[in-house]
């Protein structure tokens, strides 16, 4: 298993959102130009445990908030899904990914419109997962988009989020600017895509405590934390086997919660 470094799963500023979804399957560093790619399997494993946490998708309705190109929708349509929907701004990967379900037979529906007024009926899918999606939203605009896929789900549905961690960020950053005070570096630095950098495209990171309060006040049942080990090269195993399960050192938040039945149908 190859060990991750933040700086090299981040796309550069050159790069579109595809490359930076791709890079989720491949390294590719801001050193050597993306010259050199090895694949990322740690990223795989990541999202591969948040769609185990959707369980047995098949012959079920399956929404995807946030869904770009609709390349999570494909594996979902692939495992056996009857419906897959998604809802994303982007008009031209949602436009991509309307052609991709199409010449696999995958059938669904893809929408262009903000993901906080989702396009879809009420108690509509089975389950529901967002991934690398909410780092890109504020708060108020979190809350809404967990009430609107609260009302699309049906009573005892599954909503899945992965998302970045954002205080596993703020260690990383603080250990980063020690280790270069150490080596007579400028400490200011920053991670890609965060606060203080030229795109801000991450403005929105969030902790496993306000996704927990989020889906709690919007009466999802008591969300569920997938903890993810620590990988990284040069680390040894049992510091990675103390740290895991501690959610400060889980770089990935991948939390799972499910809609209430009774207050639904009540």
């Amino acid at each position: 298993m190859k060990g991750w470094n933040s700086e090299k799963i981040v796309s550069n500023n050159e790069l579109d959102r595809d490359l930076a979804w791709l890079q989720g399957f491949f390294w590719a560093t801001l050193y050597n130009e993306g010259k050199e790619w090895k694949r990322n399997f740690h990223e795989i494993r990541q999202r591969d445990l948040m769609f185990f946490n959707l369980g047995d998708v098949r012959g079920k309705k399956i929404l995807d908030v946030g869904c770009g190109g609709a390349e999570y929708l494909l594996t979902v349509g692939k495992m056996g899904a009857e419906y897959v929907g998604g809802q994303d701004l982007s008009g031209d990967r949602v436009k991509r990914g309307r052609k991709v379900l199409k010449k696999e037979n995958i059938k669904g529906k893809l929408v262009i419109g903000d993901a906080s007024k989702l396009d879809f009926p009420d108690n509509f899918f089975d389950c529901a997962f967002s991934s690398d999606f909410f780092e890109h939203i504020s708060l108020e605009v979190k809350e809404k988009v967990i009430s609107e896929v609260y009302r699309v789900l049906k009573p005892g549905g599954t909503f899945v989020i992965k998302t970045p961690n954002l205080s596993f960020l703020k260690i990383v950053i603080f250990l980063k600017r020690i280790l270069s005070l150490l080596k007579l570096k400028s400490p200011f630095l920053y991670i890609p895509h965060t606060k203080d950098n030229p795109d801000n495209e991450h403005h929105g990171l969030t902790t496993h405590s306000e996704l927990e309060r989020l889906l709690e006040d919007n009466f999802f049942h008591t969300p569920e934390i997938t903890y993810v080990p620590l990988v990284r090269k040069g680390l040894p195993k049992f510091v990675t086997k103390i740290l895991f399960g501690k959610k400060t050192f889980t770089e990935s938040i991948i939390i799972t919660s499910r809609k209430a039945i009774f207050y639904s149908l009540w």
